[in-house]
């Protein structure tokens, strides 16, 4: 029972249109995704394909950041279930995977983790 009352909390956190950043200011971005600002002053873009998350942190420019040291986690609701993904440094990206293969109306938060700085969300509906 504590386990429905606490995944329909995530889900109403996860589908209000209101506190949590980027709500109003998603675009496409240049690789393909969709481009949200986090409650800190970064901007990233979140790519979905099948099982994987791509999260590229970019600079007010469109310009990728170095995410050297940075940590991030996705918190997944598909299909009724919550999954965290945790998401490491490959290359200029921040990746990860997870079980459930992601598509339209699926739920992702961003929890970024930049060094020097506080952690960071960006919440994503997929379409």
């Amino acid at each position: 029972m504590l386990k429905s009352v606490l995944l329909a909390l995530l889900f109403t956190l996860m589908a209000s249109t209101t506190t949590l950043a980027g709500e109003g200011h998603h675009h496409k971005g240049k690789h393909g995704g969709v481009v949200a600002d986090t409650s800190g002053h970064h901007h990233v873009e979140l790519v979905t394909k099948e099982q994987s998350i791509t999260l590229y942190v970019l600079h007010d420019d469109g310009e990728l950041e170095d995410v050297t040291g940075a940590k991030g986690t996705a918190t997944v609701l598909s299909g009724g279930k919550t999954e965290k993904i945790t998401l490491a440094p490959d290359g200029n990206v921040l990746k990860g995977e997870g079980s459930a293969t992601l598509g339209e109306g699926d739920a992702v938060v961003i929890t970024l983790n930049m060094p020097g700085h506080k952690p960071e969300q960006a919440r994503f509906k997929l379409d």
